[in-house]
């Protein structure tokens, strides 16, 4: 399992390399010469901050292969859909103020499993 990084040094494990970065560094630079229209006059693409054509259909193409995983993540874990539509339940019947320490508060009770469970069961039923 991949863990968010922490500070240097801390007990989780570096993350592995983002597919998106990783598509971004095979592409060639821009400022490759490649003529995107009107622009800055004399600015190369580098300069103007834009992705070459190439890196673009790169990144497009990874940000597709990020939301298929994303998805068919989701759906090999359905107890993160009902754990977020248990936790929005309760956020809707007890309108807390302050929302962040009332995530904190759900998200660390001791009972969370067996509280999503129970819940979860009881809102596939009404």
């Amino acid at each position: 399992q991949q863990r968010a990084p922490g500070p240097p040094g801390g007990p989780w494990p570096d993350p592995a390399p983002r597919p998106a970065m990783a598509a971004l560094e095979e592409a060639p630079a821009p400022g490759d010469g490649e003529d995107f229209g009107p622009g800055l006059a004399g600015v190369d693409d580098a300069l103007a901050g834009r992705l070459t054509r190439e890196q673009q259909d790169r990144l497009n193409l990874t940000k597709i292969q990020v939301n298929m995983d994303n998805e068919r993540y989701l759906q090999e874990h359905p107890e993160i859909r009902d754990m977020i539509g248990v936790f929005v339940h309760e956020v809707l019947e007890h309108k807390p103020d302050n929302i962040l320490r009332f995530a904190g508060d759900f998200f660390t009770r001791s009972d969370l499993y067996a509280c999503v469970k129970k819940k979860s069961e009881e809102m596939r039923q009404s």
